[in-house]
């Protein structure tokens, strides 16, 4: 009995080491396809640099769609020959709502420092998705992202701010299509940034969803 009783925990003991001995699943990268089902959901008003060596910055108006399968929402335009689409994830989209609340009480206190460096990225870091191509027949690169949420001082004034990181596409197959994209800040007034957190909102994307399945499109690249 005592042999039976020993045998049994030994199984046990080799049942367990077994299981911890194997690899964790691992949580699936964020990587949207462009090729996914979309459904446009507005436009927003956005500032961006303007091309060196010009100071100053310009507005700009990405389209916003929303990619249920993956759940993202992805903000599209055309800026200097080059097309973006930058998509923003569940998490990265709370974080943004979370960091313009933030930022917002900031702006009623007054309580901005002037450190750029830091305060780029005041409010967290999201991780996403960018794509970018500068014509249609050139390659598409596409790679994880970082965007900081702080805010910037431009002509005086504090915007909102999301920092898109500097970013390189490697192309596993040819040296020929390295691609690179500088760090690219979009800079939002508050009511711009209210705009794009109320598309970021959850209940508004579901209830987009469930209510305008016919809308549902496929995004031809080659249109922007």
């Amino acid at each position: 009995m005592k042999y039976h009783i020993a045998s049994i925990l030994l199984i046990a003991i080799l049942l367990l080491s077994a299981c911890n001995s194997m690899p964790k699943t691992q949580e699936e990268p964020f990587e949207p396809s462009l090729k996914s089902p979309s459904i446009p959901i507005g436009e927003i008003e956005v500032q961006f640099n303007k091309a060196f060596p010009m100071p100053g910055i310009r507005k700009i108006v990405p389209k916003v769609f929303y990619f249920p399968v993956e759940d993202a929402v992805c903000l599209q335009w055309r800026v200097d020959m080059i097309t973006y689409h930058q998509f923003w994830s569940s998490e990265g989209r709370e974080l943004f709502i979370t960091a313009l609340d933030k930022y917002k009480e900031d702006f009623e206190a007054r309580n901005f420092g002037n450190n750029s460096r830091r305060t780029k990225r005041q409010y967290g870091i999201a991780d996403g998705y960018i794509y970018w191509q500068t014509f249609s027949i050139a390659v598409l690169a596409g790679v994880n992202n970082k965007v900081e949420l702080g805010y910037f001082f431009v002509e005086r004034m504090p915007y909102f701010i999301a920092n898109q990181k500097h970013a390189e596409y490697i192309d596993p197959m040819s040296r020929d299509n390295y691609r690179e994209l500088p760090e690219m800040p979009l800079y939002f007034t508050r009511a711009q940034a209210d705009s794009l957190a109320a598309l970021f909102d959850p209940d508004f994307l579901a209830g987009v969803f469930s209510s305008t399945p016919s809308r549902i499109m496929d995004i031809d690249i080659d249109e922007y």
